[in-house]
């Protein structure tokens, strides 16, 4: 794995540490938090000790040959035992799934990477303990004690412990020539938690605050940092315990520790380093990018069992082919190729052929329910590098204008099939947080009135091809950013749609489309001039909240500097407007705080209040139902889940108790 494949993985460090790894408040909370301790519930329970034996027939070989120990020496003697979604499944089979090139592995960590302390729950609804055994939460929130579990291993056998844990956070996060910024959900208030080790099982977090969000956010996505770090193989390439962690580090084609240290903490060695040991239900054969396959096999030491005792997970391992572009994987889809697949293939767009192609395929089709804020959520960078493009996109009547210009029934109809509704970035009507006044404001599409709006801004000069002349005297003319991998077409199509009216208007729009590495990396730099996504938040708003407000994220990025300033308490970034600066704070200082739901709820209303009045990005129409593909012979696959960016699908499912039925 060279270095170039290795750093296409790398986050914009300081943005994504500052909003905490992942910034995830709200859907599941404790409600009104006291004093209490969480046990596993739903997908999840635990059995005691259990004496089944029960597990893989390779793996009975290889402890009948002496190679592996007795399954009772490789599991914890209070190993998590998850219920299946239909039935108790029987062992073997390979689950075929693929990727669209090296950008498209983080679909790896939430599909079998999800092993953090606590997880969600199938409903999410309620966070449970994971790889914790247990959770307590003292009155205020300010204390977290984790039980972890007795005799639980690495996928190379060694112990789990505590110490593997305090490494994590005390060698590494912690660590300034590691990470310069302390991660945000590991802290409060710019004060970094404390984690001490009470025995040999249970470490205990104390905050100098309330943090009554703090199980929702290790519940969520990448926020495993802590059971990901095994200390007895990482030691080797840390200074503070190696006097050769340098070269080490460089014998793995890292330029030293640090490096390594750093692509570990971000998840990226996860998948360029098979040595590294892992807690997931399968372990990889080979590294991203060699070959044209990435393929998983059982993790020996996997911790949990189904309801009967048996050791998971059920099937082999998983074959991800690396395949050209989503044309290629929809083949083999219709040929019956993969297994289950959730992304790239499952558009409006495809859903007829899919349908029509079912039987022959040998697949049907499975529900998702997505926390979608929009089918297309244009957002201009309100702090574009270039400065008369910058002024120009915080005029709010530019925004409004080009709002009025779009025709969002022609659009639904050619793009969507007539599903939807014109809408705004706004919470859905499912939602707690639905504002009907916020979800319609400047639908209409009216070229009259979008001139009008337009013509306030005082940019009413036009060139000879009918543009807008902005405030340098240039042509207002910008390109809008959309990823050629991210499996979403219909972004793309509906630029398209919307360009011929905001020309009409004098605004010259071009699509600018690009490969998910290089979009992603140009989103992280702020050098893109505006991009599209669908969005995140329709229906779970206080959870994400970065197309309401400053917060950071890959694709919600309408003003990435005024997030670093307001993270970074003015170090970094562009001051941002007062409106935006009370939003980070009542986000921030009261609703992190804030354990009754009905409270962060109303303190969330207070942001999208202003979101409504300043109107900083477009939507087009509401968010479609979703769908996932998954094979007759697959079992234990769920009818119906969620689809949201802080909801670790298909991880939440547990992978591990999915099976093949070779009788279908």
């Amino acid at each position: 794995m060279n270095a170039m494949t290795r750093r296409s993985w790398q986050f914009d460090r300081r943005r994504f540490l500052a909003a905490g790894g992942a910034v995830t408040l709200g859907a599941g909370a404790l409600g009104a938090l006291s004093a209490c301790t969480l046990s596993p519930e739903g997908g999840g329970s635990d059995g005691g000790t259990t004496d089944a034996e029960g597990e893989a027939p390779e793996l009975k070989r290889l402890v009948d040959e002496g190679k592996l120990p007795p399954l009772a020496e490789r599991i914890p003697a209070k190993p998590l035992v998850v219920t299946p979604v239909d039935e108790v499944g029987r062992y073997g089979g390979t689950w075929r799934n693929a990727l669209i090139g090296a950008g498209d592995t983080f679909r790896l960590q939430f599909t079998l990477g999800y092993e953090n302390l606590v997880r969600w729950d199938l409903d999410w609804k309620a966070t449970v303990p994971n790889v914790a055994e247990s959770v307590t939460v003292n009155e205020d929130a300010t204390r977290f004690t984790f039980v972890l579990r007795e005799g639980m291993k690495w996928s190379d056998g060694e112990p789990f412990t505590v110490d593997d844990v305090l490494f994590a956070f005390h060698d590494i996060a912690m660590n300034k020539a590691v990470i310069p910024d302390t991660p945000g959900h590991l802290s409060v208030d710019g004060e970094p938690a404390r984690l001490e080790r009470i025995d040999d099982l249970t470490l205990e977090f104390t905050f100098a605050a309330p943090r009554a969000l703090f199980l929702e956010q290790l519940a969520s996505g990448p926020s495993d940092m802590l059971t990901r770090l095994p200390r007895h193989y990482l030691s080797q390439f840390h200074p503070d315990y190696a006097e050769d962690a340098e070269q080490a580090a460089r014998d793995l084609d890292y330029s030293g520790a640090m490096e390594l240290l750093q692509d570990a903490m971000y998840a990226g060695a996860l998948w360029t380093n098979p040595a590294l040991p892992r807690l997931h239900a399968w372990i990889p054969g080979n590294a991203v990018g060699d070959g044209t396959r990435m393929r998983f096999q059982r993790n020996p030491y996997y911790w949990k069992v189904d309801t009967a005792g048996n050791q998971l997970p059920y099937l082999n391992g998983i074959d991800f082919a690396m395949v050209q572009d989503s044309e290629v994987l929809l083949l083999n889809v219709l040929q019956g190729e993969i297994d289950m697949l959730d992304r790239h293939v499952n558009t409006t767009r495809n859903k007829p052929v899919l349908a029509a192609e079912r039987e022959s395929g040998g697949y049907r089709f499975f529900d998702l329910v997505p926390d979608k804020l929009n089918t297309l959520t244009i957002m201009l960078n309100l702090t574009c590098q270039d400065e008369a493009k910058r002024e120009v996109f915080q005029n709010r009547d530019f925004r409004i204008g080009l709002s009025h210009a779009i025709n969002r029934l022609e659009l639904i109809t050619t793009v969507h099939a007539r599903q939807g509704e014109p809408w705004q970035v706004a919470p859905l009507r499912e939602s707690e947080l639905f504002d009907e006044e916020m979800a319609k404001q400047y639908t209409a599409f009216d070229l009259d009135l979008a001139n009008e709006y337009l013509d306030r801004t005082g940019w009413t000069r036009r060139n000879g091809e009918g543009i807008r002349l902005g405030p340098d005297g240039r042509p207002i003319s910008f390109r809008v950013l959309v990823g050629t991998g991210a499996g979403k077409p219909e972004l793309a199509d509906a630029l398209e749609l919307i360009r011929p009216g905001w020309r009409t208007v004098g605004v010259d729009m071009r699509v600018q489309n690009e490969d998910e590495t290089l979009r992603t990396q140009l989103i992280q730099a702020n050098e893109h001039q505006a991009l599209v996504w669908d969005g995140d938040g329709g229906l779970d708003t206080v959870n994400t909240p970065g197309f309401f407000m400053p917060e950071w994220g890959d694709n919600s990025a309408f003003c990435p500097d005024w997030f670093t300033w307001l993270a970074t308490e003015g170090a970094d970034g562009q001051e941002p407007p007062e409106p935006a600066k009370e939003q980070y704070r009542i986000y921030h200082e009261q609703i992190a705080a804030e354990p009754d739901r009905e409270r962060r709820n109303a303190l969330m209303r207070e942001i999208l209040d202003i979101a409504k009045e300043q109107f900083w990005t477009i939507g087009v129409s509401t968010a479609l139902p979703g769908y996932g593909i998954v094979g007759e012979h697959f079992r234990n696959m769920v009818q119906q889940t969620y689809f949201a960016g802080k909801f670790p699908y298909p991880g939440v499912t547990n992978p591990e108790q999915y099976y093949l039925d070779s009788d279908s």
